[in-house]
């Protein structure tokens, strides 16, 4: 019991510590992607960090599938540079017992991790779906703020609105059409419904027109004119499979759902065999460099979970059946372990 809890206490400390590491830098790239969005106008500005909190959950598994491995890789590195990993092996302790600490760690990592890819990430991804879905039907007028640009979906129209004086707005209107452009500059502007639609007022105003030739403009002075705004329909969110709820999924009978239903039940398996493979990676002499074995780690972990990816494509285009292609992944990587405990063992 001392020796699982010694080992146990310090593989937690250290997973925790990789995982928060790797979700730190999951939320920069993150960050920079979605505000990169927003300034594009693909997803609305003011939903920036809702769109980060359902991003961040469908990237859990993954971080911790790797946090996990890190964390007990880097225990049995530290066991064997501070030479307690052979203090424990004269105590008794055999390769094969220090599993025992290892299971107690990554059967409920494994569990937790399934419980994020069967029902929270498709819960988060259908969130997106629906947000985005409701972001396009937006129309013109929800989305336009003082002292921002904004560009309407067909990129027809930007407006710019500047605080004037006694409450009035100023607008700026720049108008696309039948491949000729024209500006228009108001004094205040008032939205009304009309005919089902919405509809802008703009006051005391002037237009300036492209013309025939280039440099020829046009100008109209105005002392009301209307625009009627797009408003796009109320469009029904297109969920993806990853999207799709575990009992839906299961009913679905196409190759579609058997491969992200292997897809999902890959990652917990992946713990279990990440785990495993993480004891003889990690133990070594002392007089071995620290960065040999973890560079053998990523590129032990980078593979599996590509060739995860790889056999998830398989099932999709109908190359391999379900059951072959969730356990060809997980078997080579059985196999893998075996050989490395085979290594060992000589070794030692």
């Amino acid at each position: 019991m001392i020796f699982r809890r010694s080992i146990l206490a310090e593989i937690v400390q250290n997973a925790a510590m990789a995982a928060f590491g790797l979700l730190a830098v999951a939320l920069t790239v993150l960050v920079v992607r979605l505000v990169g969005e927003a300034a594009g106008g693909q997803i609305p500005a003011d939903l920036v960090w809702t769109f980060l909190g359902l991003s961040v959950i469908g990237q859990l598994p993954l971080v911790l599938v790797l946090g996990g491995f890190a964390g007990v890789l880097l225990t049995i590195q530290r066991l064997a540079r501070d030479s307690e990993w052979v203090v424990w092996r004269a105590a008794g302790v055999s390769r094969v017992g220090f599993y025992d600490p290892l299971l107690f760690f990554a059967l409920p990592l494994a569990l937790l991790v399934l419980w994020i890819t069967m029902w929270v990430s498709p819960w988060s991804e259908r969130q997106r779906a629906e947000l985005l879905a409701s972001a396009a039907a937006r129309d013109e007028t929800q989305s336009v703020a003082p002292g921002v640009f904004r560009e309407s979906g067909d990129g027809r129209r930007v407006f710019f609105v500047m605080p004037g004086q006694d409450g009035r707005q100023q607008v700026f209107a720049r108008l696309r059409r039948e491949g000729r452009s024209s500006v228009i500059f108001a004094a205040d502007a008032e939205l009304f419904q009309r005919d089902e639609a919405q509809w802008v007022r703009l006051l005391d105003g002037r237009r300036y027109e492209e013309g025939q030739t280039p440099l020829a403009f046009r100008i109209e002075q105005f002392e009301w004119q209307e625009l009627r705004l797009q408003a796009k329909a109320g469009e029904s969110p297109r969920f993806r499979m990853k999207a799709i709820p575990l009992p839906e999924l299961l009913a679905e009978p196409g190759r579609q759902a058997l491969a992200e239903l292997a897809r999902r039940l890959g990652l917990p398996l992946a713990v279990l065999l990440l785990v495993a493979m993480a004891l003889p990676l990690g133990e070594s002499s002392p007089r071995t460099s620290k960065g040999y074995a973890l560079v053998m780690a990523v590129l032990v972990f980078v593979t599996y979970t590509n060739f995860i990816s790889v056999s998830y494509g398989w099932i999709a285009r109908g190359r391999m059946e379900f059951w072959s292609g969730l356990m060809l992944p997980h078997a080579l990587a059985a196999l893998a372990w075996l050989g490395l405990m085979v290594w060992r063992n000589r070794r030692g």
